[in-house]
C-alpha cells in the first residue's frame, strides 16, 4: 500500500489558507449534525515516527468545537491498564453519543510496537498476545453499534523523517528522547515498513478503512485529512440514512431443553451445609491471598431468575474474603451517561486488577435476557450480542482472568412461594417490586431467552454453571465449590 503512495504532493500557502478556511467550516457544520443525529465518532492516527502526528492533530483540533471532543495517546497508556486485557483503555476513552475521540496512537501502538521489537529480538516485556483478528473484531463491534471509525496513516520517507528528528532536536533539544519511543525508529525504517503493510493487509476492512495521506508537506497532509474526513461522514450519513441494518442470523439451537434437564430435587441438609460452608468459606479466603501473591485476576458472574438466591450466594461467597480484594457490581438498568456507549463498555470500566476479584450481580447477559424480552435491544442487537460476548470473554480469558459464570434455576412454583414469603415479611418486602412480578408473567418468553444464552455462550473458556437452587444450601455450596475448583486449578497451573 505505501509503495502506491505519492509523496511529491504539495501546496502553497496562500492556497492552503484560503482552502482551510472552507473546510473548517464544512468539519465544523459535520460535527454538529453528527451530535445532532448522536453518531459516536473516532478519528484515529497512526504513522512513522517523526510524521508530526501531533502537530496535525492539533491542526485539526482548531476547525472543532471544543465540547465535542477528547484526545487520548496511545504511547501514553497508564501503566495500570498493563494489568487488564489488551483492549480495556480504549474501551475506556470510547467517545459517548455525538462526540469525536481522536487518537494520537491508537489501538495498534502497542501492537505495532511489539511486532517491531520481536523482529529486533528485544522484546522482553510480558503482554497480551492481541492479533489483527483481535483488533479487526473490536472494530467490528464498534461499528455495528454505530460508531464511525476513520483510520488515518501518515507516511513520509526516511530522509523526511530524519529531516524532522533534527528539526525536534534543535527545538526541544536531544533530551526530549528520553519521554518517547520514537528514537528506535530511524535505525528500523525497513521493519517498521513491513509491520505497516502487514498491518494494512490484516486489518483493512470494509467498516474501517485505512487511509494513508501523504505528509512530506504538512499543509497538503491537513487538508487531505479534512478531504478523508468529509467522504466518510458523508458515505456513512448517506448509507445511514438508506440502507437497513443487516440482522445476524442464526440458525435455531438445539431443540433439546437445557433447564429442563435441571435436577430440582437435590437438597443439603442444615448440618453439612454449615460444616462444609465454613471449610469453603475458610479455603477461599486462602485461596484469595494466593491468588494476589500470583497476580491472578477472577470474574464471578451471577445470573438466575428473581428470587433464586443470587444475593445470599454473593453474600456467602464474600463473608470470609479480604474486602480490599474484590468489589461486587450489581448491574440495573443502565444509566444516562452509559446509555451513550457500547453496552459492554460500563463492564469493561469494571475489570479487576491482577490479584483482584470482581463479582457481578447480573452482567452484560443482560443483552440477551431482559434487553431482548422487554424490547430494549433491537433484534439486530440482541442477536449479534451472542457473538460479541464470547469474543470478549475470550480476550478477558487469554488475559488471564479466571471467569465463572454461574446460571441459578428454580421452579416456577418456587419463585412465587419466595415472592409470597418476601411480600409477607417486613424485613424482606423491600427486595420485591411489581417488575418481578410483571417478569414472573413473562416467564416463558424468559425461559426461551435462558436455554438460547446457555447454548450460544457456554464455551471450553467460559462455560456456564448451571446451579440447582430451589435449595438456597445446595446452591451456595455448589458456587462456592465450583469457586474454589477453579482457584485451585488455576494456582496449580500457574
Amino acid at each position: 500500500m505505501l509503495n502506491n503512495v505519492d509523496l511529491s504532493l504539495t501546496i502553497d500557502k496562500d492556497d492552503y489558507e484560503e482552502q482551510f478556511e472552507i473546510y473548517a467550516d464544512k468539519l465544523g457544520y459535520l460535527q454538529r449534525k453528527l451530535r445532532d443525529l448522536e453518531i459516536p465518532v473516532i478519528i484515529l492516527f497512526e504513522g512513522w515516527h517523526g510524521s508530526l502526528r501531533g502537530t496535525l492533530v492539533n491542526r485539526l483540533l482548531s476547525a472543532l468545537d471544543p465540547r465535542g471532543f477528547k484526545v487520548y495517546s496511545a504511547s501514553k497508556t497508564d501503566c495500570n491498564y498493563k494489568e487488564k486485557p489488551y483492549f480495556a483503555p480504549f474501551w475506556s476513552e470510547l467517545p459517548p453519543k455525538g462526540a469525536f475521540s481522536l487518537y494520537n496512537g491508537s489501538w495498534y501502538y502497542r501492537k505495532l510496537e511489539k511486532e517491531v521489537r520481536s523482529q529486533s529480538e528485544k522484546n522482553k516485556e510480558k503482554e497480551d498476545e492481541t492479533s489483527y483478528e483481535d483488533i479487526n473484531i473490536f472494530e467490528r463491534q464498534l461499528t455495528d453499534d454505530g460508531y464511525l471509525i476513520v483510520k488515518i496513516f501518515l507516511h513520509i520517507s526516511q530522509q523526511k523523517q530524519k529531516k524532522n528528528w533534527e528539526k525536534l532536536e534543535k527545538i526541544y533539544g536531544k533530551e526530549w528522547h528520553k519521554v518517547t519511543s520514537d528514537q528506535e525508529e530511524p535505525r528500523a525504517y525497513d521493519d517498521y515498513y513491513s509491520v505497516y503493510e502487514k498491518m494494512f493487509d490484516a486489518t483493512d476492512k470494509n467498516n474501517a478503512v485505512w487511509h494513508v495521506v501523504p505528509a512530506e508537506d504538512l499543509r497538503w497532509a491537513e487538508l487531505k485529512i479534512f478531504e478523508v474526513l468529509f467522504a466518510e461522514i458523508e458515505s456513512y450519513l448517506s448509507k445511514k440514512e438508506h440502507v437497513t441494518k443487516e440482522l445476524y442470523t442464526h440458525s435455531a439451537p438445539d431443540a433439546t431443553n437445557i433447564l429442563s434437564r435441571v435436577d430440582l430435587s437435590v437438597k443439603v441438609d442444615k448440618e453439612r451445609y454449615k460444616e462444609e460452608l465454613k471449610k469453603y468459606q475458610k479455603r477461599l479466603r486462602t485461596l484469595q491471598f494466593d491468588l494476589y501473591k500470583h497476580k491472578i485476576p477472577a470474574v464471578v458472574v451471577f445470573e438466575g431468575w428473581d428470587a433464586s438466591g443470587k444475593g445470599g450466594a454473593i453474600q456467602r461467597l464474600t463473608s470470609f474474603l479480604d474486602p480490599l480484594g474484590y468489589q461486587v457490581i450489581p448491574i440495573g438498568v443502565p444509566n444516562v451517561v452509559e446509555k451513550q456507549y457500547h453496552y459492554l463498555w460500563r463492564f469493561w470500566q469494571h475489570l479487576p486488577k491482577n490479584g483482584e476479584i470482581t463479582i457481578f450481580d447480573r452482567s452484560w447477559y443482560g443483552r440477551v435476557l431482559v434487553e431482548r424480552v422487554e424490547g430494549f435491544a433491537a433484534d439486530s442487537e440482541w442477536q449479534r450480542a451472542y457473538q460479541e460476548i464470547n469474543e470478549t470473554e475470550k480476550q478477558w480469558v487469554s488475559h488471564g482472568i479466571l471467569l465463572a459464570k454461574f446460571w441459578l434455576q428454580i421452579d416456577k412454583d418456587v419463585q412465587y412461594q419466595r415472592f409470597e414469603e418476601r411480600e409477607n415479611n417486613p424485613d424482606k418486602e423491600w427486595k420485591i417490586t411489581e417488575e418481578d412480578w410483571r417478569n414472573r408473567e413473562k416467564w416463558d418468553q424468559y425461559e426461551i431467552a435462558v436455554n438460547e444464552m446457555l447454548y450460544r455462550t457456554s464455551t471450553d473458556y467460559a462455560p456456564w454453571t448451571i446451579v440447582e437452587a430451589n435449595s438456597k444450601y445446595h446452591a451456595r455450596l455448589k458456587v462456592l465449590a465450583t469457586v474454589v475448583a477453579l482457584f485451585e486449578r488455576a494456582l496449580k497451573n500457574n
